[in-house]
């Protein structure tokens, strides 16, 4: 039994033979017809709408056409009653060796990520964090997917979107037809009832569910590049064609992936820099448990280790992204790092809503807390304090801003952490005259300083946020600051530092190099701790603006080499995290991988010529060799480049291949296995021998550009900045500086500004003139500066900042 429909569209000119597009549940396809006579008896009438065929197979159809039907279908009148061959052009695959009629087969496509690239060039082996197809798979593909109503809908739009792609020619008539063709209809339907092989009866249980299955590597599972990561194959011969049809969607797995593995590199990053720097987690002495960062205790992640870490970087992304989707995806991404603190809501609420499983995602929000924000101050919060009208006395500005500053702090004084933007007028004034200032306002209340240390005595985090200048810059010399102005905030008694290398190892004698660099910059012991920090880490620097993987070694490495710990540092991210990478960035490919016809097994696959895009011919089993790297089965050259691949034969397509890590995971519209999020982030934690050379690479960029980065805390560079620091809030306006006060808190630098030329005499505006003219380099000099340390050319970059003392105002 069929359902039958023909569509209104005439093929050809007035000396060619006439073609209509026929529609049945089984397939689509156009066909030749000619007029029948009057001996061939009709199967069934058609007046325009579907039409039900019980009869028997026969090789040549005819149909009556009822009143009107033959101007619909722009025959001539005369056709009344038509006829044409029962062929279904479309499934004959001439010049195939697949079989002379093909009718279908079992089509396999695989997604992977080919090549490390951009951001991730730097990278070998297991480092690719595979994530996201749950999310896909539940938003899109489970349950009751096809519809009468969708295909209607589908049916109409490909119909125009595709219209008459294939005729062309003089006398073809458009009018008010379109391209049926390319819409398989009868297939849509049969998927609609569930009724794949024309039997006239629905299938309930399958329904309007998609005749697929997708076998994975569970959610979080390290990958080389090259690994099949999942896998798409039509679990009935008659949808050949959809695993390509979903290619396209499921592709977009590629950015969940690619934001998971750069959120972990991030973190690895930020790991390298703080063993490097002998970090100590505060929450040891709590727990009971060892603090210190090494990459055995990085591995283990005790819970002293793990909540050390949490907000080490921050996901400010939403923002940045293209789309409200985009941010529920790549912030979801950032959670499989273990890290926990997002602005970005939409992460959290997917993996509610997808990934949460016997409520295993409820117990991390709301047991375990692992996923938060913070109260944090916004530009606007501070800045409508101050009246910025050019005529508003300085004096009364500064009053303002430092009001906003106490108010903050004291509106979240119960709450563990507070954040505090500082740059809405002047960071420089801020953390020199304003965060340490005693000052009690005339209404009552307490300084700023006072409640710092009751935070600081409740064990309570404050994080002071820049969102301008350089970080690389800006970093060092904000902390050298802040270590002179709030120095009851700095551990006095650093531990000894420890070794870090195995004994005789080159990487050890270049790291006591370092060190001693640091100690000698600081004008410390042969034998001191040179990495200062916060007591507790209970004030960090919340750095927000800039931060990408490529930039955040840097910053990281100028704290190191002007003698502080990376944990005195919170990193933000936005659009580094969730916008700055594409399908590229990990060379991710959807590829038909192989078809099983009539028992047999056809390896599918690409190699072109002009290289770099070569794909596995046939159906990947992925097993965990004896070094304990995922491969897609194989014969491999010892550089771990393939030779041969050895894919699944059709007996092993049909019963699995022994050891395949690769599991089924939805099947006809249902999901089978549910991906917890807790073992997401167990299996995508870091390793001890990838964060072991991730710390090399950290120590041979610290090496290299250390004598680059201590310029940034010169005493001349620092006394640049306290210099702004005294133009005030109202820094633009002309006015007396506070330049005498600055030089009794920091003496140490009352020499450094004779050097540079300011004096307590002159103005604000004369102190900012004589800094831009004689101190700062221009936008060509700080352009040069910054391309060199991304070519890892120190040298190029000493020479381009010349004998200025700061890159940037």
């Amino acid at each position: 039994m069929a359902a039958t429909t023909c569509k209104a569209e005439r093929r050809g000119d007035e000396t060619s033979s006439y073609k209509v597009t026929i529609v049945t549940n089984t397939a689509t396809a156009v066909q030749e017809v000619e007029k029948a006579g009057d001996d061939d008896a009709s199967d069934f009438t058609y007046d325009g709408t579907p039409v039900m065929y019980a009869g028997d197979k026969k090789s040549t159809i005819v149909i009556s056409l009822g009143a009107g039907q033959c101007q619909a279908l722009k025959l001539p009148e005369a056709y009344t009653k038509i006829k044409f061959s029962n062929v279904d052009e479309s499934k004959l695959k001439r010049g195939s060796n697949l079989n002379a009629n093909f009718e279908g087969g079992n089509n396999v496509s695989y997604f992977t990520p080919r090549a490390y690239s951009h951001v991730f060039s730097h990278l070998s082996g297991d480092n690719v964090v595979f994530f996201g197809l749950q999310y896909f798979i539940k938003t899109y593909l489970m349950g009751e997917v096809v519809t009468t109503e969708i295909i209607d809908e589908a049916d109409a739009f490909i119909a125009r979107y595709m219209a008459d792609v294939r005729v062309a020619g003089p006398g073809v008539d458009f009018t008010g037809g379109y391209d049926y063709t390319m819409f398989p209809r009868g297939d849509w339907e049969a998927m609609a009832t569930g009724d794949y092989d024309a039997t006239g009866a629905s299938n309930e249980k399958l329904k309007g569910v998609l005749p697929i299955k997708i076998e994975s590597l569970p959610e979080g599972t390290l990958m080389t590049p090259g690994v099949c990561a999942f896998k798409i194959t039509n679990v009935h011969p008659r949808f050949y064609w959809l695993p390509n049809f979903l290619e396209t969607l499921l592709v977009q797995v590629w950015y969940p992936m690619s934001v998971a593995t750069q959120a972990r590199e991030f973190k690895k990053t930020i790991q390298a820099y703080s063993i490097l720097s002998q970090r100590v987690s505060q929450m040891a002495p709590v727990f009971g448990l060892p603090g210190e960062f090494t990459p055995e205790s990085v591995e283990e992640d005790n819970l002293a280790i793990h909540i050390a870490q949490v907000f080490d970087l921050l996901d400010f992304g939403y923002r940045g992204v293209s789309s409200h989707e985009t941010a529920a995806l790549g912030s979801g991404a950032y959670y499989t790092a273990g890290l926990e603190g997002s602005d970005t809501v939409a992460g959290s609420r997917m993996l509610l809503k997808c990934y949460n499983g016997g409520d295993n995602f409820t117990n991390i929000f709301e047991a375990g807390h692992g996923a938060t924000s913070v109260p944090a101050a916004e530009h606007s919060t501070i800045t409508s304090w101050a009246d910025v009208s050019p005529d508003a006395d300085y004096e009364e500005y500064e009053k303002a801003e430092y009001n906003a500053f106490r108010n903050m702090i004291k509106q979240y004084m119960p709450s563990f952490a507070v954040s505090l933007v500082s740059d809405g007028f002047n960071i420089w004034h801020a953390v020199a005259r304003l965060w340490p200032s005693d000052v009690v306002p005339a209404d009552g209340g307490e300084s700023m300083r006072a409640m710092l240390t009751k935070r600081l005595n409740a064990l309570q985090l404050t994080l002071i946020r820049p969102d301008s200048g350089e970080g690389v810059e800006t970093l060092p010399q904000l902390l050298t600051i802040l270590n002179g102005a709030l120095p009851e905030h700095f551990e006095e008694d650093l531990k000894p530092l420890a070794p870090l290398f195995p004994a005789g190892d080159p990487y050890e004698a270049k790291y006591n190099e370092v060190v001693q660099k640091i100690r000698a910059k600081l004008g410390a012991g042969p034998a001191a701790n040179p990495f200062r920090r916060f007591k507790g880490q209970q004030m960090r620097i919340l750095q927000g603006d800039g931060v990408a993987l490529d930039t955040v070694g840097d910053m990281l490495a100028s704290l190191l080499a002007n003698g502080f710990c990376a944990n005195t540092v919170h990193f933000g991210s936005g659009g580094g995290l969730l916008q700055k990478l594409n399908r590229d960035s990990l060379a991710c490919a959807f590829k038909c991988c192989a078809m099983y016809v009539g028992g047999k097994m056809y390896p599918v696959g690409k190699d072109p010529i002009a290289g770099g895009k070569k794909s596995y011919g046939g159906n990947p089993p992925v097993l965990r060799e004896a070094d304990g790297v995922l491969r897609n089965r194989g014969e491999y050259s010892p550089d771990g480049d393939i030779i041969r691949s050895l894919p699944m034969s059709y007996d092993e397509f049909l019963n699995g291949v022994t050891g395949d890590a690769l599991v089924k995971v939805f099947e006809n519209g249902q999901m089978l296995v549910e991906q917890s999020f807790k073992e997401i982030q167990a299996r995508a934690k870091i390793t001890k021998s990838t964060l072991e050379t991730t710390m090399r690479m950290a120590l041979d960029n610290l090496a290299s550009k250390i004598d680059f980065l201590q310029k940034m805390s010169s005493d001349e560079a620092i006394a640049v900045r306290l210099s702004e620091a005294a133009c005030g809030s109202k820094w633009k306006h002309t006015h007396g500086s506070c330049l005498e006060e600055l030089k009794k808190t920091f003496p140490k630098y009352v020499g450094a500004f004779d050097k540079i030329g300011v004096t307590s005499e002159m103005t604000s505006a004369d102190i900012l003139s004589l800094i831009k003219s004689k101190c700062v380099c221009d936008k060509s000099a700080k352009k040069n500066i910054f391309r060199a340390l991304e070519d890892n050319e120190p040298e190029a970059a000493v020479k381009a900042m010349g004998d200025r003392v700061c890159i940037t105002l």
